[in-house]
């Protein structure tokens, strides 16, 4: 985990489901994340041997360093699909998902279900740990809701389980992505554990002064990256200078990326050119260039198109 050796503070990408694919973790990468974590997999999935799945983990190289995300509630079975990821792409950490609030995950007892169970979460982790030579992280919530806070205790819990790096999103389970994230909680569990701790939860909204004196290892970015990678680069000045900064970025500057995503998800080596890889281009590319003068025309006239070429000329007459 080479974000780890940096010398300083770092910031990741947050895995975000149908968001954090490929060619927007090499962007990212590129505009100064210093590492991410993919999408999240269900561990059954991976066993399975699900082609979608398999290609949803691909990475490239220029992606690394990169974690492998993957949930599940039986710990056999989420050694044995770290085993196979590890076997298959070589990630450089896998990612334990113990905070997704999403209805899919918690039904199957997997993600922010798991915030009930810490001794469970624990097992898990050493399992994998034992199973694996490849780092093992985990991704969690302070707790299911405000009446069943479970960190500093749980984070440290998993941290003696073996995981080599902690992420630790400030609200509970109940919270979703309402209210604020409890970064006095985040700086408690910080300071309790010997591992790194990565700080999650409205991190654009953290002052210099707040970045600086943070007892955080890294932070990790979600949903204010969306659209916007500039993001990295403004929260590093923030870091570096230690004064509150912002950034304005050229309406031409935010086109010309889009048409680079669009090309990215379309060149055909893992996406391929298709209807549906076009509509979740255009759903990403909304994002890059909202609030640009002419925004709305161009979102009038993205519902029609049928093809790369058509998108790009679209986005190339803005130019």
């Amino acid at each position: 985990m080479d974000f780890l050796n940096l010398g300083r503070k770092f910031f990741l990408l947050a895995p975000m489901a149908g968001y954090s694919n490929s060619p927007c973790r090499k962007i990212f990468r590129q505009y100064g994340a210093d590492g991410s974590v993919s999408e999240f997999v269900h561990c059954r999935a991976v066993l399975n041997g699900s082609r979608a799945v398999l290609e949803r983990m691909a990475f490239d190289d220029g992606e690394r360093p990169i974690g492998i995300q993957i949930f599940g509630e039986d710990p056999s079975e989420m050694a044995e699909a770290a085993a196979k990821i590890e076997e298959l792409l070589k990630p450089d950490f896998i990612d334990v998902n113990f905070g997704c609030p999403a209805p899919n995950a918690v039904d199957a007892g997997a993600g922010a279900a798991l915030l009930k169970k810490p001794d469970k979460m624990a097992e898990i982790i050493s399992r994998i740990c034992g199973a694996i030579k490849t780092p093992v992280t985990a991704k969690m919530r302070i707790g299911w809701d405000s009446s069943s806070i479970i960190v500093p205790e749980a984070a440290v819990s998993l941290a003696s389980a073996g995981a080599k790096m902690i992420t630790l999103h400030g609200r509970t389970k109940t919270n979703g992505y309402r209210g604020e994230s409890n970064w006095a909680l985040i700086e408690e569990t910080a300071q309790k554990l010997q591992v790194p701790l990565v700080g999650n939860g409205s991190v654009e909204k953290l002052s210099a002064g707040e970045l600086v004196r943070s007892a955080c290892a890294g932070f990790m970015v979600g949903r204010a990256a969306l659209g916007n990678p500039w993001i990295f680069g403004l929260l590093k000045r923030r870091l570096q200078t230690g004064g509150d900064c912002d950034i304005e970025v050229p309406a031409r500057e935010r086109v010309q990326l889009a048409v680079r995503y669009a090309k990215l998800v379309c060149d055909g080596s893992r996406f391929g050119v298709s209807k549906e890889n076009l509509t979740h281009a255009k759903g990403q590319i909304m994002r890059f260039i909202k609030g640009c003068p002419g925004f709305k025309k161009i979102r009038s006239q993205m519902h029609e198109v049928k093809s790369l070429e058509e998108l790009e000329e679209i986005l190339c007459a803005y130019l």
